[in-house]
């Protein structure tokens, strides 16, 4: 069972942020918000599969997970912002919101299921 648990986390947090609305809460436009969520999912399991099998340690899998969601979300802000300051013409800006909101659940789901994978920095 503790081998399906980097797996079965993300899942999980899927689908507790798509019950909540949690992007949508959170800034997220609402035709969008939840397919973002099912988008990143994928993308965030492939992406913690990927740092997993570079043998990177778990804290520095952790660290640039945690950065990178943080980031993802200050350019989905800052885009939604503009987007709203332009009053809809800003086309940059509704790419920053859209495309920074996947990123972003991106990284979050692959941080969770970062915090399960095992450390493999021994051979």
């Amino acid at each position: 069972m503790k081998k399906f648990t980097p797996i079965a986390l993300p899942i999980l947090g899927a689908l507790l942020a798509y019950a909540l609305g949690l992007t949508l809460a959170l800034g997220a436009h609402p035709w969008w918000a939840d397919k973002i969520i099912l988008l990143g999912l994928g993308l965030g399991l492939l992406l913690s599969v990927l740092l997993w099998s570079l043998r990177l340690s778990k804290a520095v899998r952790l660290v640039i997970l945690t950065v990178l969601s943080l980031g993802a979300y200050a350019t989905a802000y800052t885009g939604k912002s503009r987007f709203a300051a332009s009053y809809a013409e800003d086309a940059v800006a509704g790419q920053m919101w859209y495309f920074g909101w996947i990123a972003t659940c991106t990284f979050v789901l692959a941080l969770l299921a970062a915090t399960a994978w095992p450390d493999r920095t021994q051979r």
